[in-house]
Parts: C-alpha cells; structure tokens; sequence
C-alpha cells in the first residue's frame, strides 16, 4: 500500500530513486544511448509531481478539510492540473539550458528535438500523473 500512512517516507524514498536514476542517466549518458529512458523519467517524474499534490492535498494537516472532501472531478483536476503545470516548467527549464549550451557550441550535451519531442514528455509526464492518481483512488476505494 503506497498511500498509507507512511505515504510521506514512500514518496521521499521515490524523490530520492528518482534523483538518483537522474544522476546515473547523467553521467553514463543514458539519455544519449538509449533514448526511450526519457520517457520512463517523464513518467516517473509525472508521477512523483502528481503524488506530492496528493500528499499535499489529502494528507497535509494545515490543508482545510473541505479541500480534502472535494469531488473526486476536482481532485483530478487540480492534481494533473499542477503535474502539467510543473511539466511545462520544466521543459521551458530544458529549452533554457539548451540554449545556453547551443549558444557555447556544446550541442553534443543537451540537445531538444523541437516541438514533437516536447508535446510527447508533456504528455508522459500527464500520463505518470494519471497512473498515481488511479492508484491513489484504487487504493483509497478498498
């Protein structure tokens, strides 16, 4: 059971994995090698976005309980609502430091592939949010 009561150390530990994995990919340049573990890092990094909105939504004390009583519509909503929101922060940080790079003649580092390669992490990156919040709402079910 993820969302227990220990939802806070489970969602540390993932943040920690996925820091990790990020610092792997980085340094053995996994992303250059095999180009498919972006989409695994969207999702993943979707999926821990979507689960921080729900530690914060559903388990936070000093959030109001109407906020934790809201239709399950709206709790969607707002959860892939700030996944996309941190997805689009993130690809504008990719399009910063690409140029940066490109500006000294580092291509070979950090390289977008335009418009399609962007559309397609913001869309893994919802992707991982909604697989959370399913499991959430599985999980709160039972």
């Amino acid at each position: 059971m993820i969302f227990g009561k220990n939802f806070h150390k489970t969602l540390a530990f993932f943040l920690f994995l996925f820091f990790v994995f990020q610092v792997i990919d980085i340094i053995f340049s996994l992303y250059w090698k095999a180009p498919w573990i972006d989409n695994i890092t969207h999702f993943w990094g979707g999926g821990i976005v979507a689960m921080s909105m729900i530690w914060w939504t559903f388990y936070y004390e000093k959030v109001s309980v109407s906020a934790k009583n809201l239709p399950k519509f709206y709790s969607v909503i707002i959860i892939l609502g700030f996944t996309a929101l941190v997805g689009i922060f993130w690809e504008f940080y990719e399009l910063i430091v690409n140029i940066i790079i490109t500006k000294n003649n580092y291509t070979f580092l950090f390289q977008q592939n335009g418009l399609l390669d962007t559309l397609k992490d913001m869309f893994v990156d919802l992707a991982g949010g909604m697989a959370a919040v399913a499991y959430f709402f599985y999980e709160r079910k039972k």
